[in-house]
């Protein structure tokens, strides 16, 4: 269940808050084994953020986390697609985008708990 909480300082309607989701659940599948079906977006819309030392009046921060490692080209391919959404859905500039990735080897989800070092 990948989760990704993106920020913005938009204030966004309801279909631009499913389009991005839309947009973000197309770019996970460029990480193998992830896909819409079990993603997670949490969208924190109108946020009050600075960068470069000044008040943005469009910005977006995503933060991503995910179950298992994966290799550079897999996460750079995701990246890329991930900031194409959010531009084409918010028209941010590429510029003013920022997104970090957080790999787990463990992760509990639906009751359960899997743990890549623990096969059951």
């Amino acid at each position: 269940m990948p989760y990704i909480r993106i920020s913005v300082t938009q204030k966004l309607t309801p279909e631009k808050q499913q389009s991005l989701a839309d947009g973000l659940g197309e770019a996970i599948s460029k990480i193998p084994g992830k896909d819409a079906s079990t993603l997670i977006v949490d969208v924190e819309d109108g946020k009050t953020m600075f960068f470069r030392g000044a008040r943005q009046e469009d910005m977006v921060f995503a933060d991503v986390s995910y179950f298992s490692n994966f290799p550079y080209q897999v996460k750079k391919a995701f990246t890329v697609a991930a900031f194409d959404a959010i531009s084409e859905v918010l028209g941010t500039p590429k510029d003013n985008m920022c997104l970090t990735l957080n790999e787990y080897n463990n992760w509990g989800a639906r009751g359960g708990f899997r743990d890549e070092y623990y096969p059951e």
